[in-house]
């Protein structure tokens, strides 16, 4: 979320009031043992703000310590709230270890998908995506996919990713942003020997996906979750968003007043719709 600050602590001296920032929901506590290892993201005691939906609220200490950043000159309230989504397409992206050049398949063609493609775009990647919704595919080659393959015209995403890499080896790298079981063993089958793959798509408590074990094992393939942001992340995002990476308007198509917020949840319960930025 973002906005103007109407009023700080007595004890804080780096922001001020009037002070146009970005709020993110969380903070890490920086003293347990996964802070002190370098992944705050894990942190054990990780402080969370969830909801924005209000005309004012009281962002805790520590959040404001780490994470409520100024906004860089000129930029909108809808974009910087885009900073949060995309700190975690960019903890996703910086896990790749990408090197300019490399193909990296996406699995998925929604909305995180977009963010996740600028990201990649951002590090060097050629980008191949892979979906089964033809104007999602659209909207990923306006955000900067090199290609994309339609599942419903193409069945086979093995093959298609394989005849649109060098020597047919697969895919670098692959991000599953789907959350489903099965695309998360279709993730396996997309990418090269010795290839990376990304687990984006958080699946339901429960879920089991079957994998080739032995292809992950003789072929070297490595496999890794990620979760969440970083402040650092957000950091870059923010810069990142400020110089134009991101194209909102492929992200957020409308304004909706907070008395609104209610309905428009309800009359997008069963679609695909793109985000809506709540103005007050």
């Amino acid at each position: 979320m973002a906005g103007v600050i109407s009023e700080v602590g007595s004890d804080l001296t780096t922001l001020r009031e009037g002070q146009r920032v970005v709020v993110l929901n969380s903070a890490p506590c920086d003293h347990c043992f996964f802070c002190e290892r370098g992944t705050p993201e894990l942190c054990d005691n990780l402080e969370l703000l969830n909801g924005a939906y209000a005309e004012y609220i009281r962002v805790p200490a520590h959040i404001t310590r780490h994470n409520v950043h100024p906004l860089p000159e000129g930029m909108s309230f809808s974009a910087a709230a885009l900073a949060e989504p995309f700190a975690c397409a960019l903890h996703a992206v910086d896990k790749m270890r990408l090197r300019p050049g490399e193909t990296i398949a996406l699995i998925g063609a929604g909305n995180m998908a977009r963010l996740l493609i600028c990201a990649l775009k951002a590090g060097g990647a050629r980008v191949l995506v892979l979906g089964r919704n033809a104007e999602r595919l659209q909207l990923a080659i306006a955000a900067g996919a090199d290609e994309v393959i339609d599942l419903v015209a193409e069945p086979d995403g093995v093959a298609a990713v394989r005849r649109r890499t060098a020597g047919e080896r697969g895919a670098d790298g692959v991000i599953e942003a789907v959350g489903k079981a099965e695309t998360w063993a279709l993730s396996v089958r997309l990418v090269r020997k010795g290839g990376r793959i990304c687990l984006f798509g958080g699946c339901a408590a429960g879920s089991k996906a079957e994998v080739d074990t032995h292809r992950i094992h003789y072929e070297e393939i490595a496999l890794f979750g990620v979760f969440h942001h970083r402040p650092s992340y957000v950091r870059q995002a923010l810069e990142l968003l400020s110089q134009g990476a991101v194209r909102t308007d492929l992200l957020i198509d409308r304004e909706i007043p907070l008395d609104e917020v209610v309905c428009f949840f309800a009359a997008n319960r069963e679609a695909s719709a793109l985000k809506a930025a709540v103005i007050m």
